[in-house]
């Protein structure tokens, strides 16, 4: 019966120790973060297979996937850290097009004319927005 219960302790204890070596590499990994969001968590749920969170470079949006939806839910603070995130430049894309390329409508009727830069986050980063 020791051996049952000392083997059992050191379970535990390796256990233990194992979680916490675990939990400082995941602290150090988030302290030194410094990827293109906001924090290591949101960098991984946007990553994530599931596709629950969304980044959309081209309007510079982050939004939440709505389940049974084509939708989402637009947020201007990181749900993880609180950070507040860029503002969108959705109407600024669309401003642009109309006074700079007489584009009235770029989604659908003159979507062949948009600039190959508006597909992409290139069209702001350019302009240091």
């Amino acid at each position: 019966m020791d051996n049952k219960n000392d083997w059992f302790e050191q379970y535990q204890r390796d256990r233990d120790e194992w979680l916490r070596k675990i939990d400082e590499k995941v602290e150090e990994e988030r302290r030194n973060y410094a990827g293109p969001h906001c924090c290591l968590t949101m960098d991984r749920g946007l990553q994530s297979e599931r596709k629950i969170l969304q980044y959309d470079k081209k309007y510079r949006e982050y939004s939440i996937n709505l389940s049974r939806s084509k939708g989402g839910f637009l947020f201007d603070y990181c749900p993880f850290c609180g950070k507040k995130l860029p503002e969108s430049l959705r109407k600024l894309w669309f401003n642009i097009l109309e006074q700079e390329y007489h584009l009235e409508f770029p989604l659908s009727l003159d979507k062949k004319k948009v600039p190959a830069e508006f597909q992409t986050d290139e069209w702001w980063k350019k302009r240091g927005l």
